[in-house]
């Protein structure tokens, strides 16, 4: 598999199929497009190539298998912090899938659009909102540009609710180029609405293609949420020291169903807020969304200041208008389907620089940045148990990581825990890789797991011995036996 004498007639064979447009020889063109956010080495790539249509892809598939070369799939690449678009072996041929990008249907009554893996957020909240539908879509805190689709598969978090939890159904297209449909999408024509009832008849096979290499989505059915008559920001500022109590009250605030967004927690670094030491009193920022009707929302705006009493140093309900007033308006907007750069350009701003505008494409710019993503059970003590591994990170190391602690409902919390470097500099390079490296490893030695790994610390958390990585390499013998797709990702090396 992946001979490198392959090289030749295989993009021959790709361009023949495809045409020399959408087909990226070795050079500088695909030299540039590996750079990425985390300044992670790029493995040896034969190709490129931009498929237009999805029934294009069986027969790249087909090429690929006969020259024993294997494909590497990503939408639009920005995997920030993880990898982007690299691959995890070598002599691969890299297919995206950005070009196809049509949004094939909105229902505003069941509540869900069908998109292809190159829409991103910026377009389906576009066309959302030039139908004028009352409907929001749950947007990350990454880059508009970022693939709805692609960052679902991945299980990304959004700021309604995780990513995962929004996919109503599937078109996947496995290695030998059989098309499948979630549901009873993949069952006779029917003129009747089919994706109100995800599941189907039968294996619900849907969570197979989440963070796995057995198949390339090709379409989704995106879960949309029904606009509430009134939208509120909730916000606090809280001493650290404090934290672990206030996610317990959150997490009491989840189960009376006060909330109704994923909550976000951020430090001064991650807030763009100057960083004070722990002796000066570090704080921690908490946004989420409270709605309903008008009266329930006043009875909110009553009701949680009791249950957050002697946590907070300051908190407030905040309309659009006021939250704009307050330079929050754009993460008011990430609530209500509005995606956003801010937190790209906070990054930047934390490290005292400016991000051009122009181009909000962070892989090739100056600063980097890593990525630890470790799940936290929603407890006092585990969360202060956290806090003190990043304390620890900042005084043996001297780097303040950029934290989000977010609760996603009662039981859990999901973190987004960054080291930004300049990538310019070999030596802030170097210790962003070796904290970023301790830090997981810090995390994973105190219990905690990770819910996302980059490229390139995977496969050290990966147990080919544990029954779960056994069934999975089963999986890909059985559906893949030739692995041609994505060798390597989530699931065991092979041999």
């Amino acid at each position: 598999m992946n001979e490198i004498l392959a090289l030749t007639p295989v993009l021959e064979a790709l361009t023949s199929l495809l045409g020399a447009n959408n087909v990226v020889l070795p050079g500088e063109e695909l030299a540039k497009n590996l750079q990425n956010t985390s300044h992670f080495e790029a493995p040896n790539v034969l190709g490129w190539v931009k498929p237009t249509i999805a029934g294009q892809i069986p027969d790249i598939l087909s090429v690929c298998r006969q020259h024993r070369v294997s494909v590497y799939t990503y939408s639009n690449g920005l995997n920030w912090g993880l990898g982007s678009r690299l691959p995890y072996e070598d002599n691969c041929i890299l297919l995206e899938l950005s070009n196809l990008n049509q949004i094939l249907e909105i229902n505003e009554q069941f509540h869900y659009a069908v998109v292809e893996p190159g829409v991103t957020q910026e377009q389906l909240a576009a066309e959302i909102n030039k139908r004028g539908l009352k409907l929001i879509l749950n947007v990350t805190g990454s880059s508009p540009k970022a693939s709805v689709l692609g960052n679902t598969m991945e299980r990304g978090s959004g700021f309604l609710d995780h990513r995962i939890n929004d996919l109503k159904g599937m078109e996947v297209i496995l290695a030998d180029g059989t098309v499948l449909r979630s549901g009873f999408w993949n069952m006779e024509p029917s003129h009747r609405e089919i994706q109100h009832f995800p599941m189907g008849m039968g294996p619900d096979w849907r969570g197979l293609f989440s963070q796995s290499n057995l198949g390339i989505v090709c379409k989704g059915v995106i879960n949309l949420t029904p606009k509430k008559e009134v939208q509120k920001m909730m916000w606090c500022k809280v001493e650290q020291d404090k934290m672990p109590a206030l996610v317990e009250a959150i997490a009491g605030l989840y189960q009376r169903h006060y909330i109704h967004s994923v909550t976000h927690i951020g430090n001064d670094k991650r807030m763009k807020i100057e960083h004070k030491s722990v002796e000066q009193g570090t704080t921690w920022t908490s946004m989420a969304m409270i709605q309903g009707s008008e009266n329930f929302v006043r009875f909110l705006e009553a009701e949680i200041p009791a249950y957050l009493e002697g946590l907070c140093l300051s908190m407030g309900f905040l309309s659009k208008e006021e939250a704009d007033y307050m330079e929050l308006g754009e993460i008011f907007g990430c609530h209500v389907g509005i995606p956003t750069d801010y937190f790209v350009r906070a990054m930047y701003k934390s490290e005292d620089a400016e991000l051009d505008p122009q181009n909000m494409q962070i892989d090739f710019g100056q600063y980097g940045m890593l990525c630890c993503l470790p799940v936290l059970p929603a407890k006092a003590e585990d969360i202060k148990e956290a806090i003190d591994i990043l304390e620890s990170i900042e005084r043996d190391f001297g780097i303040i990581p950029a934290a989000t602690l977010n609760p996603m409902n009662d039981q859990c919390l999901e973190s987004v825990i960054n080291v930004y470097f300049d990538r310019h500099d070999p030596e802030s390079v170097k210790k962003a890789h070796d904290v970023n490296n301790e830090m997981i490893r810090r995390f994973y030695s105190s219990g905690f797991r990770f819910y996302r790994f980059d490229v390139k610390t995977l496969h050290s958390y990966i147990n080919p011995e544990n029954t779960h990585w056994k069934l999975v390499a089963r999986l890909k013998k059985a559906l893949d036996p030739d692995r041609v797709l994505s060798p390597g990702r989530y699931e065991p090396k092979a041999g």
